[in-house]
C-alpha cells in the first residue's frame, strides 16, 4: 500500500462533485459523459463514472477553502459549457427526480464492467451522485485517529447536505434518498473504528488476499483513509445544488479535521461511540434532514438536528479562524435557517406541481451565478 501522508500541507484540500447530465429539452438523466468529457478536454479534472449519465469534477490539491471553491466554480463552468455543446444541461443533487436507472448505460472501462459483473443489480441501481473532501494530514497515526473522531459527526453533515428526497419519479419520504440507495453496495455505511493505521492495513491486506476487494479502493465507506493520497475522505454527503453550500460544507469538514487533530496532538487517541449510535443518528438524518432532533451522544441527550450543526460549527470555528475560512464556515447557517436541498426542492414541487419542475430548477440553481 502506498502511503503518502505528510507529503502535501496539512488540512489541505481536495473536492470532488458528481454532477448528472440530462436532456436540455426533457431533462431526463442522458448517457453522454464520453462526449461531454471530450468537449470538456483532456485531463484529470473532469472524469467518467460508473454510468454515463454521471461525471466527476475533480479539483487539484488546494491549500485552502478559498482555493477549492475558485477551482469548485471554475469547474462547473467549464462542465456547463461542455454540456451545452452537446444538447446537455449539468444539475447537481443525490439524485435525479425522475429518471429511471434501467435505462442509464454503463461506461465502458475495466473497472465499470468488472463492478457490474460483481454485483449486478446493486451497481445497476447506483443513480446517485455525491460530494466528497479530503483533508490532507501529515502521518498515518493522526489520519486514523481523526476519522475515529470524525465518525461521530457523519449524521450531522448528511443532515445538513441532505438533497435527494425523490427517486424514479416518487417522494420516498426521505431527506436523503441516496444514503439507502447506496448502502446496498458491499463495503458502505459507517466505518469501523481502528485501533492503529497499522490494523488498517492488516485488513486491506487480508481482504486482497482474500480476494475479497483488489485495492482499499473499493471500500465505500461514509469516510475513510485514502493513504495514497494522503488524505482522509468525507464521502457521506449528498452532492449539492447550490455552490455555495458546498462551500459551507468544504470549510465545516476541513475545520473539522483540524479541531480534531489539535485535540490527538494534544491528548491523544480520541473518544469514539458505538456504531449502533452513530447509525441511529445517520438514519434520523437520512428520513428528515435538518427537521429531526440526533442524539448528543456525549450527553445521551436529543437535541434539534441545526442545534447539533451549529453546534459543530461553533466547535470548529477557531480553527476556521486560523485556516482563513470562518467567513465560509458562517454559510452553514444560512442552510440551517433555509432549509437542506430536499427541502428546496419539495418546495418546488409544491409551486410548481411537477417534478419537471425540480430537475428545471436544479439545473438553473446548480450553474446560478458562476
Amino acid at each position: 500500500m502506498e502511503v503518502n501522508y505528510g507529503r502535501r500541507p496539512p488540512f489541505s484540500l481536495g473536492v470532488e462533485e458528481e454532477f448528472q447530465l440530462v436532456d436540455a429539452e426533457s431533462c431526463e438523466l442522458v448517457s453522454r459523459s464520453g462526449e461531454v468529457i471530450e468537449a470538456a478536454g483532456s485531463g484529470p479534472a473532469i472524469k467518467r463514472e460508473l454510468l454515463q449519465s454521471v461525471v466527476e469534477v475533480a479539483t487539484e490539491v488546494c491549500s485552502s477553502v478559498s482555493a477549492a471553491m475558485e477551482q469548485v466554480r471554475l469547474l462547473r463552468v467549464r462542465l456547463r459549457d461542455a454540456a451545452a455543446e452537446r444538447g446537455a444541461l449539468m444539475a447537481g443533487a443525490g439524485t435525479h427526480p425522475f429518471s429511471r436507472y434501467e435505462h442509464q448505460e454503463v461506461t465502458d472501462e475495466p473497472r465499470y464492467r468488472e463492478l457490474v459483473d460483481a454485483l449486478r443489480w446493486v451497481a445497476e441501481r447506483e443513480l446517485v451522485f455525491g460530494l466528497h473532501v479530503h483533508v490532507g494530514l501529515d502521518s498515518p497515526s493522526e489520519a486514523i485517529n481523526v476519522a475515529n473522531g470524525l465518525r461521530t459527526a457523519l449524521p450531522e453533515l448528511l443532515a445538513l447536505s441532505a438533497n435527494s428526497p425523490f427517486w424514479q419519479g416518487r417522494d420516498t419520504g426521505l431527506a436523503s434518498t441516496r444514503s439507502k440507495v447506496f448502502d446496498t453496495m458491499p463495503r458502505s455505511g459507517l466505518p469501523p473504528v481502528f485501533s492503529s493505521f497499522e490494523e488498517f492495513e492488516q485488513v486491506i491486506d487480508r481482504g486482497v488476499r482474500t480476494s475479497s476487494f483488489p485495492d482499499y479502493t473499493y471500500i465505500w465507506w461514509d469516510l475513510r483513509p485514502h493513504p495514497q493520497l494522503g488524505t482522509i475522505e468525507m464521502r457521506i454527503c449528498d452532492a449539492q445544488t447550490r455552490v455555495e453550500s458546498t462551500e459551507a460544507i468544504v470549510a465545516l469538514v476541513q475545520s473539522l479535521v483540524a479541531t480534531l487533530s489539535e485535540d490527538y496532538e494534544r491528548e491523544g487517541a480520541l473518544p469514539t461511540q458505538p456504531a449502533l449510535l452513530i447509525a441511529e443518528n445517520k438514519w434520523r438524518a437520512v428520513r428528515h434532514g435538518l427537521d429531526t432532533d440526533l442524539v448528543w451522544l456525549e450527553r445521551d441527550v436529543e437535541r434539534p438536528a441545526r442545534e447539533a450543526v451549529l453546534a459543530l460549527v461553533e466547535r470548529a470555528y477557531p480553527a476556521a479562524r486560523r485556516l482563513g475560512c470562518a467567513d465560509s464556515l458562517d454559510t452553514v447557517e444560512q442552510i440551517c435557517d433555509r432549509g437542506t436541498g430536499a427541502d428546496e426542492q419539495r418546495k418546488v414541487l409544491a409551486e410548481r406541481g411537477s417534478l419537471l419542475a425540480v430537475a428545471q430548477r436544479l439545473a438553473e440553481q446548480t450553474v446560478h451565478g458562476l
